[in-house]
Order: C-alpha cells, then sequence, then structure tokens
C-alpha cells in the first residue's frame, strides 16, 4: 500500500504558458480597440490560464467587492456575470477583474474550502508603462489585515510587449499585437499569479526572489497596503 496523496491545492502548479495563453484570449472572442488593451487582456488570460475564473471586470468589480449581502439566494458558490467580460475595457486605460479559483466550480472536490479563495487584478497605464496590481480574496473580499494579503506589483512597458498593429488585424485577432509573450506571461505568473495563489517562492531564484519580476520591460514587487 502506498501512501495517500494529499488533494492539490487547485491554483499550486504553474499552469500558463505562452501558447495556452494565446489560445485562451483567442477563445474569447473580445474586441480590443488598441495594443494597450491587447497586452492587459493577455495578463488577464494569463490568470484563467492558470485556473481562475471571472467572476466580473470593470466597473462590475468594485460593486460586487464591496456588497456585503447576495440579493440571490446563495447557493454555495461565488456569484459571476452571466457574461462576466462586458464592459472590461469601457474605462479609459484603466482595467479591473475579479477572479475566484476554479476548485469552486468543481464538483469532484473531495471536500468544500474553508473559504472561497480568489483574487483581485487591477491596472492603469502611465504612460508607455502598464501598472498592474493584484491581491488575495477570501469569501469576495480583501482580509480586514493587510500584512496577511500582500498586493502584488507588476510594471509593464508597451515598447517591449506591444507592436504595431492596424485596427482591422487587431479586431481579428488581437494576439498579433502582442510582443515577447513568453516574457510577459512568465513575469505575470511570477508577480502578479504566484503571491496571490499562496505559492511557496524560492529565494535562491532570482526571477522570483523576492517576487521581483526580472524580464525584459517588466518590474515587479509586493506591499502590504494599497
Amino acid at each position: 500500500t502506498g501512501k495517500a496523496r494529499a488533494p492539490e491545492d487547485p491554483v499550486s502548479r504553474t499552469m500558463a504558458t505562452p501558447p495556452a495563453v494565446l489560445a485562451v484570449m483567442r477563445a474569447a472572442r473580445v474586441v480590443c480597440r488598441t495594443p494597450r488593451d491587447a497586452v492587459m487582456f493577455a495578463v488577464h488570460c494569463t490568470f484563467l490560464a492558470e485556473g481562475y475564473v471571472l467572476l466580473a471586470a470593470g466597473d462590475n468589480v468594485d460593486p460586487m467587492m464591496f456588497q456585503e449581502k447576495e440579493d440571490e439566494p446563495d447557493d454555495g458558490l461565488p456569484k459571476r456575470k452571466p457574461d462576466p467580460h462586458v464592459g472590461w475595457n469601457d474605462m479609459d486605460d484603466e482595467y479591473a477583474f475579479k477572479y475566484c479559483a476554479l476548485a469552486d466550480y468543481d464538483n469532484s472536490a473531495q471536500a468544500p474550502a474553508p473559504a472561497h479563495v480568489g483574487a483581485i487584478l487591477k491596472a492603469i497605464f502611465i504612460g508607455d508603462t502598464l501598472m498592474c496590481h493584484s491581491v488575495r480574496t477570501e469569501d469576495g473580499a480583501r482580509a480586514h489585515n493587510p500584512g496577511a494579503q500582500p498586493l502584488a506589483a507588476l510594471e509593464l512597458r508597451m515598447a517591449t510587449h506591444s507592436k504595431d498593429v492596424d485596427e482591422v488585424t487587431l479586431a481579428a485577432d488581437p494576439t498579433l499585437a502582442l510582443a515577447d509573450v513568453a516574457a510577459l506571461v512568465d513575469a505575470t505568473v511570477k508577480t502578479l499569479v504566484d503571491p496571490v495563489s499562496g505559492r511557496s517562492i524560492d529565494p535562491d531564484d532570482e526571477t522570483s526572489g523576492g517576487r521581483v519580476a526580472r524580464g525584459p520591460g517588466a518590474r515587479g514587487e509586493t506591499g502590504s497596503s494599497a
């Protein structure tokens, strides 16, 4: 007889690869108006490829975040908009996404999680730089103790991760507006996804030590305050 295998954390393994992220982007069939939109959507799709489910985007994120009581019957699952991508790029140069872990929608789970674990991703463009922040959530809201839920931060330069394409090409396939996708995905996973997923960080790995992205065109850090 062998030892019983401990249940795996649903977001404990890196699943996002550049081909996987590009496939998720194409499958979503959203409209990107600019290369900036395409880069932001690639960051978002990295979270999806890592095992997160989108609950809401854009202006719909904050009302859900601060909602104290559900208007609809509680079925034990996080609430999800019928089409959560609606309005994802309606805010000029600002973006917001709210996720829960895929396990919360997995009927095969052996036991319910003590709390619905998820994440909130927000970003804003300042000049040529996309400044992203992510934070872990439990039961839809950030913990009241900021020190227990570090805010992860990543800066991505458009000069490194985007290409100029015409409107027709961008509308047909926004992935064609991306550059250095491997570095983009790697920085997003190590700097935005890993900290909120509770993964252990190897202090000897200089690409993730202190959760700082070392890739070209990317800088990252975590802090204890928003």
